[in-house]
């Protein structure tokens, strides 16, 4: 940003837990580098609901839209004042339905590989995160269980049901939004994972709209592989992998276990993406018996806040923290406990928030 030029303007979303913590970590840092940005400060969740707010108000759904931009904590998944997941109740209020999760090695953080970076992407409105559960308590579940038994499902009377959807439409513009960011990262490749030959109707149509938007992007090599393949090569030679892209439940199963395999999902940003609104957050959860001790890994929330500023257009600033990171971790001297070496003695959140910042120059 030039100086003297206005500010750019994002909402920042606390979150619970480890949240408050960490979102103030990460704003410490892009203050730091010097880009100024007018935060809007939104509780959602618990916090809100503590101060006689909806669990998601709308008028933080409302700010996010006006910014088009927000840096968001982990807030709580279990369900709260009404709500089945104010993450999820967050996305679909802004029509986010791409997540990225970059996951990638870092020199000096114990790992069992080096030379890591995969984009792990997936479609988040639909699949079995859907929210199309039937109780097997109600008499509407059974009525259908009976239905399809009629049909030839092999299904045990008082069966819960969960139901996948999956459309052309949702898949195409999420692979074409997917495809997008795989090549403005200067992406190569990209897997689209799947279990088509078990799960034909839904994951079948899921391969082959992706396919026909891969043939959009000439520039990428698109192939495909099964999920428990890719599962086993994450774990036998993750170097492999690039861009994954998957369905909504696989993708969260397989960010974390890509997480794992780098040094822990403590080192993994993410982005939300939808048409004019990005939310950037971690890929971990809210570690509530952390909360306020000063001890928790603040990379992966400031790598979001790097993120979020590569959005904005601040390349520069976004590079420097990513080599802050990196530059502190290498060294080892200032880090929390999960990435710490055995002999040293880790540092809290806030010593660790300042060994990266006074790596920005």
């Amino acid at each position: 940003m030039t100086p003297g030029t206005q500010p750019y303007r994002a909402v920042l979303i606390p979150g619970d837990g480890v949240g408050p913590d960490l979102t103030a970590a990460a704003v410490r840092v892009v203050d730091a580098t010097g880009v100024r940005i007018d935060w809007d400060v939104h509780d959602v969740g618990t916090p809100a609901l503590e101060r006689g707010l909806d669990p998601l108000p709308e008028r933080t759904v409302r700010a996010v839209r006006e910014c088009g931009v927000g840096l968001k904590g982990p807030v709580s998944t279990s369900a709260v004042g009404g709500f089945r997941s104010v993450n999820i109740g967050l996305r679909r209020a802004l029509g986010l339905y791409v997540q990225v999760r970059r996951c990638r090695t870092f020199p000096g953080v114990p790992a069992p590989f080096e030379g890591i970076d995969v984009l792990v992407v997936r479609e988040t409105t639909e699949d079995l995160y859907g929210g199309v559960d039937l109780p097997a308590e109600e008499e509407a579940t059974q009525e259908l269980v009976h239905w399809l038994r009629d049909r030839g499902a092999d299904l045990n009377d008082g069966a819960a049901l969960s139901v996948k959807p999956v459309s052309a439409v949702a898949t195409r513009r999420a692979a074409r939004l997917a495809l997008s960011y795989a090549r403005d990262a200067g992406r190569q490749r990209a897997t689209i994972v799947h279990k088509a030959t078990v799960m034909r109707a839904t994951d079948g149509l899921f391969l082959r709209t992706t396919r026909e938007e891969a043939a959009a992007f000439p520039d990428i090599s698109v192939d495909d592989a099964l999920v428990d393949a890719v599962a086993a090569d994450l774990v036998r030679r993750p170097q492999a992998a690039d861009v994954l892209f998957t369905l909504n439940m696989y993708g969260d199963i397989l960010a974390d276990l890509a997480g794992g395999v780098v040094g822990g999902i403590g080192l993994v940003p993410g982005a939300n993406l939808g048409e004019g609104v990005a939310v950037f957050e971690p890929a971990h959860g809210t570690a509530p018996r952390h909360a306020g001790k000063d001890e928790v890994d603040p990379v992966a929330t400031i790598l979001s806040a790097a993120l979020l500023l590569e959005h904005l257009g601040e390349a520069d600033a976004a590079r420097r923290i990513e080599r802050a990171v990196a530059a502190v971790l290498e060294e080892g001297e200032a880090v929390t406990y999960d990435v710490c070496r055995p002999g040293r003695t880790p540092v809290g959140t806030a010593a660790m928030t300042q060994a990266i910042i006074g790596r920005l120059s």
